[in-house]
């Protein structure tokens, strides 16, 4: 069924012919490469001949069954503009390759390309995730004779290294007290600046929100009683919309509110881009003679970080920031040595301050009792 030919050049050329089938041709650096693509691609072949899968028509691209796929999933449900975004950049990229002659070698170009733009590894999978529904609904509900685990192979093997290259990227790159009071003094002198940036930083020094999060809530959703505001559409793993979240805001964040909503009863507390905050705080941080790579997000792990310090517990600083389990909350953080110190000198003052209470309650106590005995 496959063929193998040496070529010139050195590399090895695989023809593979399947009765029902168009001829499939590739070329590898090596002939082992070859033989391992022709035995996968014999064994696809063969379940396609047991499951009755077809191939794709003629002229039939990656392009055309991602618009097939966002017009069968938008039938029930909205797509976020987000991911909608997305979905045009892969067809931008790989919206002329036929789906069948999708390959790996397509997908580790699409990789190290993003790599290099910058993009982190958390992105670039969650890019792959969207193309895998794409692969996912053509083997499932179109029965073409594709690969459906090929994106999601590519996803996994990102998956590793990106977490080792995060996790360093942070703990490097927690803003320190004097670099944000630096970033702060900056916008003091732009008379210009239409965003009140001071404000905003602290804003979200003291609630650890995201930026969009920050320029998405309401005055509408404010509980002045409770001192309370409620996060429209949350950032949730599992659930992209109606995950509602009613959050604290800590002494010093309602002092902000109270100032910056002025006896207005409706519309955006901070009315601004959240792009537009990102790229102020930017172009601030060389005037403030920032140079590591801080970015306002950063900001965020800076908030979680002293909320810790503050006694907060696990679920308090989870129901504060949004997460949902500990594992991705704790990248959030970023504990030393000197605050576990502190922690406990904190603790073990409070329990001998405790202890003292409860001797001088025993003394009370005792007192009154010779009292009433002398008395009887």
């Amino acid at each position: 069924m496959a063929s193998f030919q040496k070529l010139p050049s050195g590399n090895w050329r695989v023809l593979i012919r399947a009765k029902g089938h168009k001829a499939i041709s590739a070329t590898f650096s090596t002939e082992k490469l070859a033989k391992a693509f022709a035995k996968e691609k014999e064994r696809q072949l063969e379940e396609v001949k047991a499951t009755g899968r077809t191939a794709a028509p003629k002229g039939s691209t990656v392009a055309h069954y991602i618009d097939d796929y966002l017009d069968y999933i938008q039938r029930g449900r909205t797509l976020q503009r987000s991911a909608l975004f997305i979905y045009r950049a892969l067809k931008k990229r790989f919206g002329k390759i036929g789906i069948e002659r999708l390959s790996k070698s397509h997908l580790d170009s699409f990789i190290d390309d993003r790599k290099k733009e910058g993009v982190q590894g958390q992105t670039i999978a969650g890019d792959l995730s969207l193309l895998s529904s794409v692969l996912r609904y053509c083997y499932d509900s179109k029965h073409l004779d594709v690969d459906p685990d090929l994106a999601d192979k590519a996803r996994k093997s990102l998956k590793t290294s990106h977490k080792m290259r995060i996790k360093s990227r942070e703990v490097e790159c927690v803003p320190t007290q004097s670099e944000v009071d630096a970033i702060i003094a900056v916008f003091a002198t732009m008379k210009r600046q239409q965003i009140d940036m001071p404000k905003v930083i602290r804003f979200s020094l003291y609630t650890s929100m995201r930026q969009a999060e920050i320029c998405r809530i309401r005055i509408e959703d404010l509980d002045m009683e409770n001192k309370t505001v409620i996060i429209r559409d949350r950032k949730h793993p599992g659930e992209k919309e109606g995950n509602d979240e009613t959050v604290p805001l800590l002494p010093s964040a309602w002092e902000i509110i109270e100032g910056v909503v002025e006896g207005r009863t409706s519309g955006c507390i901070f009315p601004y881009n959240p792009k537009s905050v990102s790229t102020a705080f930017t172009r601030a941080k060389k005037p403030a003679g920032v140079a590591r790579p801080v970015r306002f997000h950063d900001l965020r792990h800076k908030a979680i970080t002293d909320f810790f310090g503050l006694g907060l517990s696990v679920p308090q600083v989870a129901l504060m920031s949004g997460h949902r389990d500990w594992q991705t909350l704790k990248r959030y953080t970023h504990i030393k040595a000197t605050d576990v110190h502190a922690a406990y000198n904190a603790l073990d003052t409070k329990q001998q301050g405790a202890k003292n209470v409860d001797g001088q309650l025993a003394l009370i106590l005792q007192q009154l009792s010779e009292l009433k005995s002398s008395q009887a």
